[in-house]
C-alpha cells in the first residue's frame, strides 16, 4: 500500500475496516450464500431424485431457472436489510486480532439471519413454524457458512491491499481532478 493511502488497521484495532472493505465482504457473503445454496440444492436433488417426477436433468433445469433467480433477489434483499448487524459485529470485534472469534461470530449471525428468514417465510406461506425440513437446514447451513466466507475474502483482500499487492479501493486517485470538472 502506498504511504498516501493509510490502512485503517492499527496495533490497537487490528481488524478495523473501511466502508469499501465492508461492502466487498457483504457482496462476497451474498455471492457465497447463493453459490453454496445452488450447489446444495442441486446435490440434494440429484441424490434424492424420484424418477417418477421426470428426468433428473429436467428437474435440475427447473431448479436453476426458477430457484436461482429467486434466491439471488431474496438473499440480496436480506443482505441489504441485515448488513447493519454485520457492520455492528465487525465494529465490536475490530480490536480482536485472532480470526476464530470473528469466524464464530459471523457464523452465528449468518445462522440467526437464516433462521429469521425461514421463520418469516414459513409464517407467511405455511402459517406454522417447522425447522425440521431439508430445505430449512440447507438455508441455515448456507447462511452460517456464507458470512464467514465473505469476511475471510474481505480480510484477505484488505491484507493484500495493505501489503501493496493489489490496488486499494479506499480512494479514487483522480477524485480531486474530477471535483473541478464542470458540466
Amino acid at each position: 500500500m502506498s504511504p498516501d493511502i493509510p490502512s485503517p488497521r492499527t496495533a490497537s484495532e487490528p481488524r478495523a475496516f473501511t466502508a469499501g472493505e465492508f461492502l466487498h465482504g457483504t457482496v462476497a457473503s451474498w455471492l457465497s450464500f447463493n453459490l453454496l445454496f445452488a450447489i446444495a440444492v442441486i446435490v440434494g436433488e440429484a441424490s434424492t431424485h424420484d424418477p417418477a417426477l421426470g428426468p433428473l436433468a429436467g428437474m435440475l433445469a427447473v431448479l436453476l431457472v426458477y430457484l436461482v433467480p429467486v434466491s439471488l433477489v431474496v438473499s440480496g434483499i436480506v443482505a441489504l436489510l441485515c448488513c447493519g448487524a454485520a457492520w455492528a459485529l465487525g465494529r465490536a470485534l475490530r480490536r480482536v486480532g485472532p480470526p476464530l472469534p470473528h469466524l464464530i461470530g459471523y457464523a452465528v449471525l449468518g445462522a440467526a439471519i437464516g433462521a429469521v428468514v425461514v421463520a418469516l417465510y414459513q409464517l407467511v406461506v405455511a402459517h406454522a413454524l417447522d425447522f425440521s425440513g431439508g430445505l430449512t437446514m440447507l438455508v441455515l447451513a448456507c447462511s452460517a457458512a456464507a458470512l464467514p466466507l465473505g469476511w475471510g475474502w474481505s480480510v484477505r483482500r484488505a491484507r493484500r491491499a495493505d501489503a501493496g499487492l493489489i490496488r486499494s479501493s479506499r480512494v479514487d486517485p483522480d477524485a480531486t481532478a474530477e471535483d473541478f470538472i464542470r458540466p
